[in-house]
Protein backbone atom coordinates (compact mmCIF):
# COMPACT_ATOMS: atom_id res chain seq x y z
CA UNK A 1 0.00 0.00 0.00
CA UNK A 2 2.98 2.14 1.14
CA UNK A 3 4.74 1.40 -2.16
CA UNK A 4 1.43 2.30 -4.23
CA UNK A 5 0.98 5.54 -2.87
CA UNK A 6 4.80 6.66 -3.27
CA UNK A 7 3.80 6.02 -6.72
CA UNK A 8 1.22 8.22 -6.74
CA UNK A 9 3.19 10.90 -5.22
CA UNK A 10 5.36 10.47 -7.81
CA UNK A 11 2.84 10.73 -10.76
CA UNK A 12 1.32 13.76 -9.23
CA UNK A 13 4.95 15.60 -8.58
CA UNK A 14 5.63 15.39 -12.15
CA UNK A 15 4.15 18.60 -13.96
CA UNK A 16 4.52 17.94 -17.23
CA UNK A 17 3.05 14.19 -17.85
CA UNK A 18 2.02 13.57 -21.03
CA UNK A 19 0.37 10.46 -22.21
CA UNK A 20 3.94 8.64 -22.99
CA UNK A 21 4.53 8.73 -19.21
CA UNK A 22 1.18 7.96 -18.96
CA UNK A 23 1.83 4.67 -21.30
CA UNK A 24 5.40 3.97 -19.57
CA UNK A 25 3.39 3.89 -16.04
CA UNK A 26 0.25 1.96 -17.19
CA UNK A 27 2.35 -0.76 -19.46
CA UNK A 28 4.62 -1.01 -15.50
CA UNK A 29 1.15 -1.74 -14.30
CA UNK A 30 -0.32 -4.28 -16.66
CA UNK A 31 3.32 -6.30 -16.64
CA UNK A 32 3.27 -7.04 -12.71
CA UNK A 33 -0.08 -7.91 -12.52
CA UNK A 34 0.60 -10.53 -16.09
CA UNK A 35 -1.95 -8.72 -18.26
CA UNK A 36 -1.97 -7.66 -21.60
CA UNK A 37 -2.70 -3.97 -23.14
CA UNK A 38 -4.25 -5.07 -25.82
CA UNK A 39 -7.75 -3.38 -26.76
CA UNK A 40 -10.81 -5.75 -25.86
CA UNK A 41 -12.14 -7.42 -28.39
CA UNK A 42 -15.85 -8.77 -29.02
CA UNK A 43 -16.02 -12.35 -27.77
CA UNK A 44 -12.89 -12.69 -26.26
CA UNK A 45 -13.10 -14.01 -22.71
CA UNK A 46 -12.70 -10.23 -20.72
CA UNK A 47 -11.24 -10.20 -16.86
CA UNK A 48 -12.70 -8.15 -14.54
CA UNK A 49 -9.46 -6.56 -13.16
CA UNK A 50 -8.08 -5.86 -17.05
CA UNK A 51 -11.86 -3.72 -17.65
CA UNK A 52 -11.07 -1.96 -14.50
CA UNK A 53 -7.58 -1.44 -15.76
CA UNK A 54 -8.41 0.05 -19.04
CA UNK A 55 -11.02 1.96 -17.24
CA UNK A 56 -8.44 3.39 -14.99
CA UNK A 57 -5.58 3.95 -17.72
CA UNK A 58 -8.44 6.14 -19.40
CA UNK A 59 -9.45 8.34 -16.49
CA UNK A 60 -5.98 8.74 -15.31
CA UNK A 61 -5.69 9.91 -19.01
CA UNK A 62 -8.58 12.66 -18.94
CA UNK A 63 -6.95 14.00 -15.21
CA UNK A 64 -3.89 14.58 -16.63
CA UNK A 65 -5.36 16.63 -19.49
CA UNK A 66 -7.50 18.34 -17.40
CA UNK A 67 -4.63 19.46 -14.90
CA UNK A 68 -2.51 20.15 -17.83
CA UNK A 69 -5.05 22.76 -18.81
CA UNK A 70 -5.91 24.29 -15.80
CA UNK A 71 -2.06 24.69 -15.49
CA UNK A 72 -1.91 26.52 -18.87
CA UNK A 73 -5.34 28.34 -17.65
CA UNK A 74 -3.54 29.39 -14.30
CA UNK A 75 -0.76 30.27 -15.73
CA UNK A 76 -2.48 32.46 -18.46
CA UNK A 77 -4.56 34.26 -16.07
CA UNK A 78 -1.28 34.89 -13.75
CA UNK A 79 0.22 36.68 -16.76
CA UNK A 80 -2.91 38.85 -17.22
CA UNK A 81 -2.50 39.80 -14.02
CA UNK A 82 0.97 40.73 -13.57
CA UNK A 83 0.29 42.75 -16.99
CA UNK A 84 -2.81 44.66 -16.06
CA UNK A 85 -1.87 44.92 -12.83
CA UNK A 86 -1.34 48.59 -12.51
CA UNK A 87 -4.42 49.61 -14.38
CA UNK A 88 -6.88 50.20 -11.62
CA UNK A 89 -3.90 53.02 -10.95
CA UNK A 90 -3.61 54.14 -13.87
CA UNK A 91 -7.96 54.19 -14.02
CA UNK A 92 -7.67 56.98 -10.90
CA UNK A 93 -4.88 58.72 -12.28
CA UNK A 94 -7.37 60.10 -15.42
CA UNK A 95 -9.36 62.66 -13.35
CA UNK A 96 -6.28 64.45 -12.14
CA UNK A 97 -4.82 64.59 -15.79
CA UNK A 98 -8.29 65.89 -17.15
CA UNK A 99 -7.71 68.82 -14.44
CA UNK A 100 -4.18 69.04 -15.41
CA UNK A 101 -5.54 69.35 -19.12
CA UNK A 102 -7.49 72.09 -18.15
CA UNK A 103 -5.12 73.72 -16.22
CA UNK A 104 -2.70 73.75 -19.23
CA UNK A 105 -5.46 75.05 -21.11
CA UNK A 106 -5.98 77.72 -19.32
CA UNK A 107 -2.09 78.98 -18.60
CA UNK A 108 -1.73 78.98 -22.47
CA UNK A 109 -4.25 82.06 -22.21
CA UNK A 110 -2.31 84.19 -19.55
CA UNK A 111 0.30 86.61 -19.51
CA UNK A 112 3.73 86.23 -20.10
CA UNK A 113 5.17 86.43 -16.57
CA UNK A 114 2.60 83.99 -14.95
CA UNK A 115 3.19 81.80 -17.66
CA UNK A 116 7.04 81.95 -16.55
CA UNK A 117 5.81 81.34 -13.17
CA UNK A 118 3.66 78.00 -13.69
CA UNK A 119 6.21 76.71 -16.44
CA UNK A 120 7.31 74.18 -13.47
CA UNK A 121 4.02 73.02 -13.35
CA UNK A 122 4.39 72.22 -17.51
CA UNK A 123 7.33 70.20 -16.81
CA UNK A 124 6.00 68.25 -13.67
CA UNK A 125 2.74 67.71 -16.11
CA UNK A 126 4.65 66.17 -19.00
CA UNK A 127 6.92 64.31 -16.83
CA UNK A 128 3.47 62.66 -15.06
CA UNK A 129 2.42 61.56 -18.18
CA UNK A 130 5.01 60.12 -19.74
CA UNK A 131 5.64 57.58 -16.68
CA UNK A 132 2.00 56.78 -17.29
CA UNK A 133 3.20 55.99 -21.00
CA UNK A 134 6.02 53.89 -19.83
CA UNK A 135 3.78 51.76 -17.78
CA UNK A 136 1.57 51.50 -20.85
CA UNK A 137 -1.17 54.47 -21.26
CA UNK A 138 -2.05 56.02 -24.60
CA UNK A 139 -4.29 58.61 -25.73
CA UNK A 140 -6.81 57.56 -28.05
CA UNK A 141 -6.26 59.18 -31.11
CA UNK A 142 -8.24 62.64 -31.42
CA UNK A 143 -8.71 65.91 -33.79
CA UNK A 144 -7.80 65.12 -37.28
CA UNK A 145 -8.14 61.07 -37.09
CA UNK A 146 -11.69 59.21 -38.68
CA UNK A 147 -14.25 58.35 -35.97
CA UNK A 148 -13.83 54.81 -34.71
CA UNK A 149 -17.14 53.64 -32.59
CA UNK A 150 -14.70 51.78 -30.62
CA UNK A 151 -12.51 54.04 -29.09
CA UNK A 152 -14.76 57.13 -29.57
CA UNK A 153 -17.90 58.24 -27.91
CA UNK A 154 -19.87 60.46 -30.72
CA UNK A 155 -21.70 63.03 -28.06
CA UNK A 156 -22.20 65.67 -31.18
CA UNK A 157 -22.39 66.04 -34.95
CA UNK A 158 -21.41 69.53 -36.39
CA UNK A 159 -21.85 70.46 -40.38
CA UNK A 160 -18.36 69.47 -42.30
CA UNK A 161 -16.03 73.08 -42.83
CA UNK A 162 -13.40 72.94 -45.13
CA UNK A 163 -11.55 69.94 -45.89
CA UNK A 164 -12.57 68.17 -43.20
CA UNK A 165 -13.91 64.97 -44.05
CA UNK A 166 -17.23 62.89 -43.44
CA UNK A 167 -17.05 61.20 -39.55
CA UNK A 168 -13.75 62.99 -38.96
CA UNK A 169 -13.14 63.82 -35.53
CA UNK A 170 -12.84 68.13 -35.30
CA UNK A 171 -13.00 68.11 -31.51
CA UNK A 172 -12.06 66.29 -28.21
CA UNK A 173 -14.50 67.24 -25.50
CA UNK A 174 -12.85 64.48 -22.87
CA UNK A 175 -9.83 62.27 -23.98
CA UNK A 176 -9.93 58.98 -23.79
CA UNK A 177 -6.85 56.31 -22.82
CA UNK A 178 -6.02 53.22 -23.51
CA UNK A 179 -3.83 50.47 -21.23
CA UNK A 180 -1.65 48.57 -23.39
CA UNK A 181 -4.23 46.50 -25.47
CA UNK A 182 -7.24 47.29 -23.82
CA UNK A 183 -9.38 50.71 -23.88
CA UNK A 184 -9.62 52.28 -20.34
CA UNK A 185 -12.22 55.64 -21.66
CA UNK A 186 -13.33 56.20 -24.87
CA UNK A 187 -12.69 59.64 -26.54
CA UNK A 188 -15.78 62.10 -26.32
CA UNK A 189 -15.88 63.81 -29.69
CA UNK A 190 -17.40 65.82 -31.85
CA UNK A 191 -17.92 64.38 -35.40
CA UNK A 192 -18.04 66.27 -38.96
CA UNK A 193 -20.91 65.54 -41.18
CA UNK A 194 -21.41 66.64 -44.78
CA UNK A 195 -25.28 67.02 -45.90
Amino acid sequence: MKRKEAKEKEILGKQDLNEAAVDEIVDEILDKAGLDDEPIKPGKPVDSKEIELKESKERLLRLMADFDNYRKRMQREKEDWFRYSSMGFIEKMLPVLDNMDLAMDNLEQQEGEIKQIFSGIQMIYRQLKDVLQQEGMKEVPGCGSEFDPLIHEAVMQVQAEGKQKENEVVMVMRKGYSFKEKLIRPAMVKVAKKQ
